[in-house]
């Protein structure tokens, strides 16, 4: 049993303020800490059920986050940044050129997720970059991390297993993958910026068991594959972000601050999602 996990910071018990999430900022050594301790019983319980690949995806930030000597021993990180589909890079059995495992990934866990942008009871809601798209639909609904990057993952045929979060994740996960998926909720947002963080030996063990559940369950994995071809709109905070993204072809001006962009191979949507986020962050105004 091969098994791949992106792991995000904002959905791990504890989190509630984006200085925590920043690499220098108070409070994100010890982020990073509780996101090893979730990371750990995450793996704990997919042991318990025979898995015998294990591939954590760094989904934060800059990717260079976890510490490789302090993750289970045997598991495989792939850390760092440039990768050709971000949070979910190597997810198809390899990342660039290189190959990660000999047969495909059986399915995905999504550790640490948060809800999608605009959502205001969801601790640090925003959809890839937080400062940058208010907005992001697929083929007209709207999406988060959680979509964007399961969509990514049926495209290669690999299912998602299961998710961990904060209630606002957990709920869109459900709401998107189905009622049967397998999700663990570790605390519960009061607003953006705010949660009730439950106790960290229950989150522990309630990941431990949950993921271990999600191994026995494979029936209940969701393979979410959106119909072809596939659209994405995107709205940006800034007209001159949306301005920036037409340097690409086949961008489709809707609005002041939305554009649209669709493709058969959602690979290639997942990709031009990506480098419109680049063009609008370079267009970003430090003081306007």
């Amino acid at each position: 049993m091969r098994i791949y996990i992106s792991a995000d910071l904002e959905g791990i018990n504890g989190i509630v303020h984006s200085t925590q999430t920043q690499p220098g900022e108070p409070g994100y050594e010890r982020a990073i800490q509780l996101m090893h301790k979730e990371l750990a019983a995450v793996v704990e319980g997919i042991r318990t059920c025979g898995a015998t690949d294990i591939y954590i995806a760094d989904a934060h930030w800059d990717a260079r986050n976890l510490r490789v000597e302090l993750l289970p021993a045997g598991v495989h990180l792939i850390s760092g940044w440039q990768r050709p589909f971000s949070m979910v890079s190597g997810v198809s059995g390899s990342v660039g050129a290189k190959t990660l495992v000999d047969q495909p990934f059986d399915g995905v866990f999504f550790v640490g997720y948060h809800a999608r942008a605009g959502v205001a009871c969801g601790v640090l809601s925003h959809t890839y970059r937080a400062q940058i798209y208010s907005d992001v639909r697929l083929n007209g609904d709207p999406v988060g991390e959680t979509g964007l990057n399961a969509a990514l993952a049926g495209f290669f045929g690999v299912p998602i297993a299961f998710l961990s979060g904060d209630d606002a994740a957990c709920s869109e996960a459900h709401e998107l993958l189905g009622d049967r998926l397998t999700s663990v909720t570790v605390k519960r947002a009061v607003s953006r910026y705010a949660a009730v963080c439950l106790p960290e030996d229950e989150v522990l063990t309630s990941l431990r068991h949950g993921a271990a559940e999600a191994m026995n369950k494979r029936d209940y994995w969701s393979l979410y594959t959106p119909k072809r071809p596939t659209t994405l709109t995107l709205t940006f905070f800034d007209p001159a972000m949306a301005d920036a993204t037409e340097l690409l072809p086949d961008i489709k001006r809707l609005d002041d601050r939305t554009v649209e962009l669709a493709h058969s191979d959602y690979s290639v949507l997942f990709r031009l999602f990506l480098a419109c986020g680049v063009l609008a962050a370079n267009r970003k105004d430090s003081y306007f």
